[in-house]
């Protein structure tokens, strides 16, 4: 039985995702594209709204892994 991997959206797929939408390309027609479930794309872009920044998105994904990954128990909850 193949086992589901999930991978974080890369630089490289949020720049084609941006120019897509600045292409007026439909959201399903972006997850065909990158080979990508259409839930992902959706999160991704009402995650930011109406003008889709990838670099500015990319930046504020590892920022929000890293900082995730680096709170201790006791300051989760202060």
């Amino acid at each position: 039985m193949k086992t589901k991997t999930h991978s974080r959206l890369s630089l490289k797929e949020r720049v084609v995702i941006e120019t897509l939408l600045q292409e007026n390309k439909a959201k399903t027609y972006i997850a065909k594209k990158l080979n990508r479930s259409r839930s992902t794309i959706t999160r991704e872009v009402n995650k930011w709204g109406g003008d889709y920044c990838a670099t500015l998105a990319n930046w504020n994904a590892k920022d929000d892994y890293l900082n995730k990954r680096n709170k201790g128990k006791i300051n989760a909850y202060i």
